[in-house]
């Protein structure tokens, strides 16, 4: 269950979101199967988009930061 900004629920199918997620954070274009929940889907795939763009932003410099710790472990 979801919770919106004025207190309503909205039910998350589970199989439907992380299919969306690792399509999303895989870069495959968005391919809602039949059978799964569009809404879900979407929902799992937009958190899956940004979770990628969000890894290649962040990967190099946290790469850095644990090789600075590292070298100062030596």
């Amino acid at each position: 269950m979801h919770d919106d900004k004025q207190g309503r629920k909205m039910n998350i199918d589970l199989d439907s979101w992380e299919a969306g997620y690792a399509d999303g954070q895989y870069g495959r274009s968005p391919q809602c199967a039949i059978g799964l929940d569009q809404v879900s889907y979407l929902s799992g795939f937009c958190h899956g988009r940004a979770r990628r763009a969000q890894s290649r932003t962040k990967s190099p410099s946290l790469l850095r930061s644990l090789v600075q710790r590292a070298g100062a472990l030596r």
